[in-house]
């Protein structure tokens, strides 16, 4: 059986502050990873790292993007390709910088163009001055069901069509949905699917060297156990995203209600979460801020009491379309609202104010400027907003 050797690939930042790339993709693993290097690494890390590779080349790819601002970052980068080729390999770069590649198109043996619909619309514009090099497409899936993403596969063979080019369709890392690529893609050698294990299973050159799955959060184990675990209420905009994946692909940071301080321990245990408490001490409810410590999303937790507890501050929300959790493997909606009211709202994105008075008595303090923040961020996503109350 040919024994088949994991990727290694060199993650980029030639900024020393902050992070260099011009995109915010929702899907993004790097920015806010702790591990992320802050200018070159060192020859001797490079070369220390790439000479563990069983492959024949070595990827440059971001983390932040490697051809960001090239005329200031081209010495690094050229330095570091001299690097991997003086060890013997050949050297593939993943950018959307696509204006920059044919200025460094000589040093490469493939480039991999990350596409999206500025990158998309350049193409044919370049593509003459990529004779003799070997580019490859890439397209992250949204994080939607396999049911979903069956019914987009004309629209990506159409796509594949257009760039006259092999398409690499990668899974989406934020993904909580499982793909059996074997049940959906065509089998075309142009067309073909990218699985996140694949990035789980690579080995990373950061900061330091790490395999994929200690720096990278898989989105779907920890969903799993959110979803299903007793005393868990989720609600906000991954609720959104449950009720309608393709309308809510884009969600942030998780919110959730936890009856008891042991499921965040379990959190820290068996996901690597940080926690940190938000709320004064002693004051109910409790608010606590979970960072991964690998590239993942946040959790927002709020420590109440009661079951009961819990659907009164979800059923006090603002919005009708706020007005639900998922608990335990089910949806709750509020009776106020009715059920088939809040999901026209969350599927057609138009919110009205929620009817009857609100009750405040779990809010804490300063509760004005959270409901007007979450308005903007929902006016941000495309929302339309009602402010005449909704009657179910």
């Amino acid at each position: 059986m040919r024994q088949i050797h994991p990727n290694h690939t060199i993650i980029v930042n030639w900024s020393r502050r902050g992070f260099g790339c011009r995109k915010r993709c929702s899907y993004c693993q790097w920015r806010s990873s702790p591990h992320l290097p802050h200018g070159a690494q060192a020859a001797d890390a490079v070369t220390a790292f790439i000479t563990q590779c069983k492959k024949s080349f070595i990827t440059i790819s971001g983390g932040a993007d490697p051809l960001y601002r090239l005329d200031e970052n081209r010495i690094a980068l050229l330095e570091m390709i001299g690097t991997i080729r003086d060890a013997g390999y050949r050297t593939r770069l993943i950018t959307r910088e696509i204006d920059a590649i044919t200025s460094v198109k000589d040093e490469l043996a493939q480039v991999s163009i990350s596409l999206d619909a500025e990158t998309l619309a350049q193409v044919e514009h370049h593509r003459h001055q990529w004779r003799g090099l070997d580019v490859e497409y890439s397209l992250v899936l949204p994080p939607i069901p396999q049911e979903t993403i069956t019914r987009l596969m004309p629209q990506y063979k159409a796509l594949q069509q257009r760039i006259r080019g092999r398409l690499a369709l990668r899974e989406n890392l934020n993904s909580i949905f499982p793909l059996d690529p074997g049940s959906f893609m065509p089998g075309d050698r142009q067309l073909v699917f990218v699985p996140k294990k694949l990035c789980l299973n690579s080995r990373y050159l950061l900061s330091t060297p790490f395999a994929g799955h200690e720096l990278i959060q898989d989105a779907a184990p920890m969903a799993q156990y959110l979803m299903y675990q007793q005393g868990i209420y989720l609600f906000g905009g991954f609720v959104k995203h449950l009720i309608d994946p393709l309308a809510h692909s884009d969600y942030g940071d998780i919110d959730l209600i936890v009856l008891d301080t042991n499921v965040i321990t379990e959190l820290e245990t068996k996901f690597g979460y940080q926690f940190t408490a938000t709320s004064p001490t002693g004051t109910y409810p409790s608010y606590y801020q979970g960072q991964p410590t690998k590239a993942g999303k946040p959790l927002q937790v709020i420590l109440l009491n009661s079951p009961s507890d819990a659907f009164r501050f979800v059923f006090n929300a603002q919005y009708d379309i706020d007005r639900v959790l998922y608990t335990n493997g089910a949806f709750h909606f509020d009776p106020a609202i009715g059920e088939q009211t809040t999901l026209h709202g969350i599927t057609s994105k138009l919110a009205a104010t929620a009817p009857g008075p609100q009750d405040r008595t779990l809010f804490q303090f300063g509760r004005d400027q959270v409901e007007l923040r979450h308005k903007v961020k929902l006016l941000r996503k495309g929302f339309t907003i009602n402010p005449t109350p909704t009657s179910s």
